[in-house]
């Protein structure tokens, strides 16, 4: 879905950090059991070129009262006609609820007062509320004929949306009978804190939770990583908090990670921005909105102001210097930027600005995983040299945008479009400081670059 939905911040408020991301939970570090539920939204086309709500919780009532599904005191930010292109419908993940198994016959839907309505054609939004809201709030109610085993997916028919003056007259159904798969669900955003982790890198399984929720995620080679901050060496831990992209599977409620972001310091930001590049300048951007965290937009385009510590991120989880950012930056590309939003000038001014990996995002497809190598970068010692294999080995010392450990053993293929600065493959001896950057699979780094005593990570500005 265009707006990256966050199900973190939907998904139990799971202190969603992406704004319109994705989020979700499930229980345990195994398959997650019976009783819970992931929520997905949906839309039918309708007049409208955005309309943006903020999703505060889902409840769903029973013979027995009502049982809440998902709760966020923040909200999550959902572009609703993103959800649907050229008349396909696309699924946003928005979390994963613990419910009992009983029948259930309604869902509600619940939204802030405030709305931003772009009219097709429109650069701005006009903000609205809705007719028949509660104070602050409007709850969208449906009909649906869940058992609180299978997914609940909420269809909001725009076709029905109307607005008056500033007043919103909305609508929803239950589209449950729907097939959600990677095909039809973009890679949604969702943050948590680690727990539970398992297995061997680049293999692993974790859950990450917030108020009261859980996800459990998976990784593979193809998972990218990063510092949030920039800086090497990654390593997922218990208590990490993270940021992760992926598509959450309908069936067994299991994240497939395209990638993760640790949270390192103050360097993440509450204010998020995910968008195309519309246009740049060697230190400033200018981005369609897709995707957004901690605000609801008024404008289709957004300013993107960076500073000398803002710190430059590669679509592989690898840090780039301030040139190198804006020279890849081209215009449409996605993009992902974190930092403090100013309304009145319509200007995130940013902390972290990264690529988004090929993917992650845009007309809907594939989820996590990706193709099957990965690109990193390492530095090390040389273990050893296969001149006539052209291969070395590496104990790693750093490395960025993979799953690996620091004092791991590395693989290093070397072809004959590697390119070698200050040494050659002959040259190399035991010892010697390389740093290497490539195409990782099966812990094997395939290079294509190979130098002599690393010229350090990139970073900020």
């Amino acid at each position: 879905m265009n707006t990256t939905i966050k199900a973190s911040l939907l998904v139990a408020a799971l202190a969603i950090a992406v704004g319109c991301g994705g989020g979700g939970a499930s229980g345990g570090a195994g398959t997650p059991a019976g009783q819970h539920v992931g929520f997905f939204v949906t839309s039918n086309a309708g007049p409208f070129a955005h309309v943006w709500v903020n999703v505060k919780q889902v409840s769903l009532t029973s013979a027995s009262g009502n049982v809440t599904l998902l709760k966020s005191s923040a909200g999550k930010p959902v572009d609703l006609s993103s959800l649907n292109k050229a008349g396909k419908q696309l699924f946003a993940a928005l979390g994963v609820g613990n419910i009992p198994q009983r029948s259930y016959s309604q869902v509600q839907v619940t939204v802030d007062n405030n709305v931003s309505v772009f009219p097709t054609g429109a650069t701005h939004g006009t903000a609205g509320s809705f007719v028949g809201a509660t104070g602050a709030l409007k709850t969208i109610t449906f009909p649906t004929n869940s058992t609180g085993t299978q997914p609940i997916i909420a269809k909001f028919d725009l076709s029905k949306w109307s607005m008056a003056g500033s007043q919103v007259t909305a609508s929803a159904q239950d589209d449950s009978g729907s097939q959600v798969d990677s095909t039809s669900q973009e890679p949604e955003d969702f943050e948590g804190s680690v727990s539970n982790l398992s297995g061997t890198a680049p293999t692993l399984a974790f859950d990450i939770s917030g108020d009261g929720n859980t996800t459990h995620v998976t990784t593979d080679a193809t998972t990218t990583i990063a510092n949030s901050d920039g800086s090497p060496n990654p390593v997922l831990t218990n208590n990490s908090r993270v940021d992760i992209v992926g598509t959450l599977d309908s069936t067994t409620l299991i994240l497939a990670a395209s990638s993760i972001r640790i949270h390192v310091g103050n360097s993440h930001q509450p204010n998020r921005l995910v968008g195309t590049v519309a246009s740049a300048t060697s230190d400033a951007l200018v981005i369609n909105i897709s995707g957004c965290e901690g605000i609801l937009p008024s404008n289709s385009t957004a300013n993107i102001a960076t500073t000398s510590t803002t710190t430059y991120l590669d679509g592989h989880g690898l840090s780039l210097t301030q040139a190198q950012f804006f020279t890849a930056a081209a215009v449409g590309t996605r993009i992902d930027a974190q930092g403090t939003y100013d309304q009145s000038s319509n200007t995130l001014t940013a902390t972290t600005l990264s690529i988004r990996k090929e993917g992650e995002g845009g007309d809907g497809g594939s989820g996590g995983g990706g193709g099957n190598d990965q690109e990193a970068q390492v530095q090390g010692g040389v273990a050893s040299v296969d001149v006539a294999n052209s291969a070395i080995v590496m104990t790693i010392s750093e490395y960025e945008g993979v799953l690996l450990s620091k004092g791991a053993s590395l693989n290093i293929a070397t072809t004959s479009s590697t390119v070698f600065n200050g040494v050659t493959l002959a040259t190399i001896t035991s010892g010697m400081n390389l740093e290497v950057r490539g195409t990782y699979a099966n812990n094997v780094l395939t290079a294509t670059e190979v130098k002599l005593n690393g010229d350090g990570h990139g970073g900020g500005g």
